[in-house]
């Protein structure tokens, strides 16, 4: 078997001398990131806070953390507070002027790499090359913040085509942008500012095209196993529920409800993305309106607002939908296994869209013995309310539940609740960032969670 230490020491011989290896090392145990710290790697990435926050404790003073998962404002000071050497992924003005405002506060000055989007996808962030160019001339503006370079992905392809060319993209991009306007220090040499794109399946044409910092994972520690083993207190006693999320789990309806969304939204003058439908899914439309409109005018929205959006959202998702989005391939017979098992099925949903809460049993045979919705509860996902809702009303321990969710705020609500959590990934966010909200067990579709049902039941 392979050793870490040997997988390193094979990538070294491929890496030219101005190129900075990242070891990738989120999720990873501490001791497969100390047998890297003993090969002499002193670069490591991580991309969850929290994470960061337990693995530094544990590892020697000398590593250099490099944060390069999407940050949000929220956890800025928290990060902070852990230095960390570089934080790769800032991806808007506002999250630098959050850093910066910090940094202040802290007595520091951030070293940081500004995110450049040049993939063809909507799942990945950051700055257009033109955008980019505009965002340079304020540089000067934040006093605690040293911005040393870009950091940018290729398209998720195995097109080495395409690959090359969001590498060559980037590299014009870097090459025409001026780092040090930025921060307090004087102008530093441009050759020294950093390029930050690679990763394991394509680092070698990141590097043909420019680039002298790769961040590498799975070629140094392995592939990750998200699905990890029952736990033991599940293998003991028999299960009797099930509580199911609505959207993404049940309907096959999150691609509508993004789309609806974006127009609505954006038809009341909210700026907002289909991606910020799916980071935002379980939680209530009051809620995700209310959030949106105190970021962009630090004002509450009034209720009148709030319901005129809603109401164009719901109108939008019943057009496009036709009135119905379909189901989510291979539900029904996860639903049929556990009815003729006699395990109660529940719905759990942020969701307020009456035509699908309504069509619920009709569409899956009366399987569920129970819903909870959007118009049971206070709060919404991420807040655990709706699951312990869901439970008490089961009458069922803890123990002899569990909840299948497809959102990471609705994964951190069951969890939050106590309740084993599976995740089945159904939709276009990347698997870490269910991951980064600890389930007990991820899957990729509803034949992969049947087959695993099959086993724990049996």
């Amino acid at each position: 078997m392979v050793t870490i230490a040997e997988q390193i020491a094979q990538i070294r011989t491929t890496l030219p001398e101005n190129v900075t290896l990242v070891c990738v090392s989120k999720f990873q145990p501490v001791e497969a990131i100390r047998e890297a710290y003993k090969a002499g790697e002193r670069h490591f990435g991580e991309s969850r806070v929290q994470e960061l926050q337990r693995k530094k404790t544990l590892l020697p003073e000398d590593v250099q953390w490099h944060f390069i998962g999407h940050l949000q404002t929220n956890k800025v000071r928290d990060l902070l507070q852990l230095r960390p050497y570089l934080i790769q992924s800032v991806d808007s003005v506002r999250l630098l002027q959050a850093i910066d405002k910090e940094a202040a506060k802290q007595g520091i000055v951030q070293n940081v790499l500004l995110e450049l989007h040049v993939a063809k996808e909507e799942t990945k962030t950051g700055f257009t090359p033109e955008e980019l160019s505009a965002v340079s001339s304020q540089l000067s503006a934040f006093t605690n913040i040293r911005v040393l370079g870009l950091m940018t992905m290729a398209t998720n392809t195995d097109d080495e085509t395409e690959i090359r060319r969001c590498f060559t993209e980037a590299k014009q991009s870097f090459s025409e942008a001026v780092f040090q306007q930025s921060g307090p220090t004087a102008k530093r040499s441009f050759s020294k500012a950093i390029l930050s794109m690679g990763m394991s399946d394509d680092y070698s044409i990141a590097i043909e095209c420019g680039s002298n910092m790769v961040r590498i994972g799975s070629s140094i520690f392995g592939e990750r196993d998200y699905h990890q083993p029952p736990i033991t207190d599940h293998q003991c006693h028999k299960l009797r529920a099930v509580f199911f999320d609505q959207d993404g789990v049940l309907y096959n309806s999150m691609p509508y409800h993004a789309k609806a969304w974006v127009w609505a939204m954006n038809k009341h003058g909210l700026p907002y993305t289909e991606l910020e439908t799916y980071r935002n899914e379980g939680r209530t439309g009051s809620g995700v309106i209310q959030e949106l409109h105190q970021r962009m005018y630090g004002t509450d929205a009034t209720p009148e607002h709030i319901e005129a959006i809603y109401a164009d959202k719901s109108k939008r998702f019943i057009e496009i939908s036709n009135g119905f989005p379909g189901v989510i391939p291979n539900v029904q017979g996860v639903l049929h296994f556990l009815h003729e098992h006699d395990v109660e099925c529940w719905v759990v949903t942020g969701s307020g869209q009456r035509n699908l809460i309504n069509a619920l049993n009709k569409t899956f045979d009366n399987v569920f013995k129970g819903i909870i919705s959007s118009y049971d509860v206070q709060y919404g996902k991420p807040n655990p309310e709706p699951y312990l809702k869901a439970w008490k009303r089961s009458g069922w321990k803890k123990e002899e539940c569990f909840v299948v969710e497809n959102a990471p705020l609705g994964v951190r609500a069951a969890k939050a609740a106590g309740l084993f959590t599976i995740a089945v990934n159904t939709g276009i966010l990347p698997d870490e960032e269910l991951a980064a909200e600890h389930p007990d067990q991820l899957f990729h579709n509803m034949e992969e969670l049947l087959q695993w049902l099959k086993q724990v039941i049996n």
